[in-house]
Order: structure tokens, then C-alpha cells, then sequence
């Protein structure tokens, strides 16, 4: 038996080096274009996805998030508005002279004990005059009211003794005599002494 490969030249050998070198790069491009097209229609997409953006600069999916841990500075300007609702329409507030009332619609924290409460407690928070902040039992849980001003982030209102700041952080309310007062959030609450 005549071994034939010393006898005929190699494959590539008789293509020619120009020919030779256009088939490796044309494996080379398929190969990427296969790896391409998996990667594109698996769906895998290990990059970061498109998160939506609030018109001023906040993220609304950390909007009023946790509650402040400590009582703010008086604010330097203030406007008077007796009840508004914060820019997520989760937060809102009544104020008056000498007490301020907030309500939040969704919380995720455990509200405090409602001993002698037949109804529920931990989505309203009061301050009233002389620093006395309170869960008021209500029947029910709150309903944002229609027709709300909006208190955008970084805005205070202030009415009587009470003072308000809206906060990506949630709201913090205060009776400007003690300092006593609250902050309320998604996740939480904070009670300043």
C-alpha cells in the first residue's frame, strides 16, 4: 500500500496562501456572528436595564424610602399650605395651628401595638402642640383626597407652630417650640423628642 499523503500536496497547500487566509477569516467572522446572535436572542442581558427617571432629578423607585433618623433644621423658607401630598402621592398631610396629621398610603414597616384600638393603627401620625406625636386609631385606612397641592422635594410648609419638609427621605413634621416631631416613610418611622 503507497501512502498517498507525501504524494498529493495538503488541502491548503492548493488553495494558495490569499485563498487560505480568506477562508480563516471567514471562520472566524461566522463564529463571532453565531456567538453574536446568542447572545442577542437568549435574553441573558447581564447588563444593567433601563431604570425609569423622574423629570426632577429624583429615583422614583427610592422615592421616600426611609425615614429621617434625626429632626432637620429649621428650614429657611417656608410657604403655608395647610394640606399637600408629596411628589410619589403615597405621603399626605393637614395642618393647622397647633397640630399637623400625616397619612401614608403604602408601608412596609410593623405598625406599634393597637391596645383599645378596634380599628387601625400605623398609617396616621400626629404632632400636636407641646410635643405629644401619637398613632391615632382611625376606622379605616386613609384615602389620598382629591385635588391635593403637591409639596415637591426640599419644600416646607409651615402653619401656626407646625413646620412640614417634604424630603425624598418621606416627610418630617415638627411643633417649632419643642422640636418635637416625626419623620414618616415607606419603611419606617422616626419620633424626635
Amino acid at each position: 500500500m503507497v501512502d498517498q499523503s507525501t504524494d498529493r500536496p495538503g488541502f491548503f497547500r492548493r488553495l494558495g496562501p490569499g485563498l487560505t487566509a480568506f477562508l480563516v477569516i471567514d471562520v472566524v467572522l461566522v463564529l463571532f456572528l453565531v456567538l453574536f446572535a446568542v447572545q442577542v436572542f437568549s435574553g441573558d442581558d447581564d447588563g444593567p436595564e433601563d431604570a425609569p427617571v423622574a423629570t426632577d432629578g429624583t429615583d422614583p423607585g427610592q422615592d421616600e424610602t426611609n425615614p429621617e433618623t434625626e429632626a432637620p433644621q429649621e428650614p429657611t423658607e417656608s410657604e403655608t399650605v395647610e394640606a399637600f401630598r408629596l411628589p410619589s402621592g403615597n405621603i399626605f398631610c393637614e395642618m393647622g395651628e397647633t397640630a399637623a396629621t400625616c397619612s401614608i398610603l403604602s408601608y412596609s414597616y410593623d405598625p406599634p401595638a393597637a391596645d383599645g384600638c378596634d380599628g387601625e393603627r400605623g398609617a396616621v401620625l400626629r404632632i400636636e402642640a407641646g410635643g405629644t406625636t401619637t398613632f391615632p386609631c382611625t376606622g379605616s385606612g386613609p384615602s389620598l383626597p382629591d385635588g391635593l397641592p403637591e409639596l415637591d422635594y426640599g419644600e416646607a410648609s409651615t402653619v401656626g407652630e407646625m413646620t412640614c419638609q417634604s424630603s425624598t427621605n418621606g416627610v418630617t413634621c415638627r411643633h417649632d417650640g419643642s422640636g418635637a416631631g416625626f419623620s414618616l416613610a415607606r419603611a419606617g418611622y422616626t419620633l424626635f423628642p
